[in-house]
């Protein structure tokens, strides 16, 4: 009996304690959804705002261009827990929103309104947190009038994306004047597109300005790399067909193409008519030995290679000479998909700046494709210098001894082990980027907020 009602007593104190859990928690961090939809709080982090809404972000470009650096404002953004994002573009091109809607972002992006569309007038827009001006040297002159707006009546903070360092120097690009009251306001900051073009528009362009050598104030200055996933077929496992890229406008004046066509000659020629001469001063032990596997050797070395270059931009079609004929291809009008997908499959992308502008006050688009596509760049140290988020485990090293032509040579003599050990490094340091660039747009947002007096959650 006694053994009875130990049993129940124990199982009434085990009731009580069960169902004190339901009448009373510890209190717990907020829900992670909010309303039906909306993803306040995500696996990037805690939610951004106090308040308990989405974040709301207008991406804007009148430019009519730069759809890759949309693209990886809205992967960095777009991740931000609760971030409703909507666009106003002159145009979305060659299939970029279809890569964006391959973003695992916190909500689903919308399709892309008219630039026009941006605060029109009558329809009643919800006020956004953030505006990202993609081009900002066209969209703040575009929406000066829908900027001042919200500038005076809202607590709206402006990410302005700089693409040409140098024009924001210019009087008669009236950028002063349209960007002046921001940065007055301590409400705006600037993404240029690399390290290089940041330190130009810092200490060239905006010294300029009435606001800042006459008023004291320091407009915040950063870099942010316009890298962002794609998806990409596997590494080749051979080297049965090699091929190496060169992208931009197909312009003369931008390269010696009888040179290039040349170089692509000799390198069609067997191994053994390309190969370059061996070291006299090297070590007896370290020199070939011709006598070993002669068999195998020349079967190798009398086999015409396989080698295409691609030329993937536009413009007028320099003259291919017949005996490169068939190992060039002209790539134009590509989808982004497919312009990575081909960029993907070169072992070397060769870079073709135009002027030399585009080492201190201009972002070449060359150089973070070669990441997205997780391609090396043939780089020289004067590239890496300016575009300082590369590394030289990442590139085709150029040796000031070199030309780029040069360095393709000497990447084709490697084994396909090396070329695929250089790819892998690439797209190892495009996975690192991507995942920095999203861990600073939430730390700039919340400094942003903190700033201007916005609550944060966190």
């Amino acid at each position: 009996m006694a053994r009875r009602v130990s049993i129940l007593l124990v199982f009434a104190v085990a009731s009580l304690l069960l169902a004190g859990t339901f009448i009373y928690q510890a209190p717990s961090r907020p829900s992670t959804t909010y309303g039906t939809d909306t993803n306040i709080q995500s696996a990037t982090g805690e939610r951004i705002l106090a308040e308990k809404r989405p974040l709301r972000i207008a991406v804007v470009e009148t430019g009519g261009s730069h759809d890759e650096v949309l693209a990886a404002l809205v992967n960095s953004w777009g991740k931000l827990p609760g971030a409703e994002l909507t666009f106003f573009q002159r145009l979305s091109r060659y299939g970029s929103h279809d890569i964006m809607r391959t973003f695992d972002l916190s909500n689903p992006i919308p399709d892309h309104r008219g630039m026009d569309d941006f605060r029109r007038a009558g329809e009643n827009q919800p006020v956004p947190d953030i505006v990202i001006a993609t081009t900002c040297e066209f969209d703040m002159r575009k929406y000066q009038e829908n900027m001042t707006v919200l500038l005076e009546n809202h607590k709206t903070y402006l990410f302005c994306v700089i693409h040409h360092a140098d024009r924001w120097g210019y009087e008669k690009h009236h950028l002063e004047e349209a960007l002046t009251p921001w940065v007055r306001a301590n409400r705006a900051e600037f993404l240029a597109l690399s390290p290089h073009t940041a330190e130009f528009l810092l200490e060239q362009s905006l010294k300029k300005w009435k606001v800042v050598k006459e008023e004291g104030h320091q407009p915040l200055v950063r870099h942010f790399v316009p890298v962002f996933p794609v998806q990409l077929p596997p590494i080749p496992a051979d080297d049965s067909n090699l091929s190496f890229g060169l992208q931009g406008d197909f312009g003369q004046e931008r390269r010696d193409y009888k040179m290039v066509f040349r170089r692509l000659g000799e390198f069609l020629k067997p191994a053994s008519a390309a190969k370059q001469p061996e070291n006299p001063q090297a070590p007896a032990a370290a020199k070939r030995d011709d006598s070993e596997d002669e068999e195998a050797q020349t079967k190798i070395e009398t086999q015409p290679r396989n080698i295409t270059l691609h030329l993937v931009g536009h413009g007028r079609h320099p003259p291919v000479p017949a005996e490169v004929i068939n190992n060039v291809v002209f790539d134009e009008g590509l989808n982004y998909i497919d312009f990575y997908t081909i960029l993907s499959r070169c072992f070397a992308l060769l870079p073709a700046f135009a002027t030399p502008e585009y080492l201190d006050r201009k972002a070449s688009s060359t150089v973070p494709a070669s990441l997205i596509a997780g391609t090396p760049l043939v780089a020289t140290k004067a590239i890496i210098s300016a575009y300082a988020y590369l590394t030289e485990e990442a590139v085709w090293l150029q040796d000031e001894s070199e030309t780029d032509f040069d360095v393709i040579g000497r990447v084709l003599r490697m084994s396909n082990e090396d070329r695929k050990a250089k790819t892998a490094k690439v797209r190892e340091l495009r996975q690192q980027i991507i995942d920095e660039n999203i861990n600073l747009a939430r730390k700039w947002t919340l400094e942003a907020f903190k700033k201007i007096g916005v609550r944060t959650y966190s």
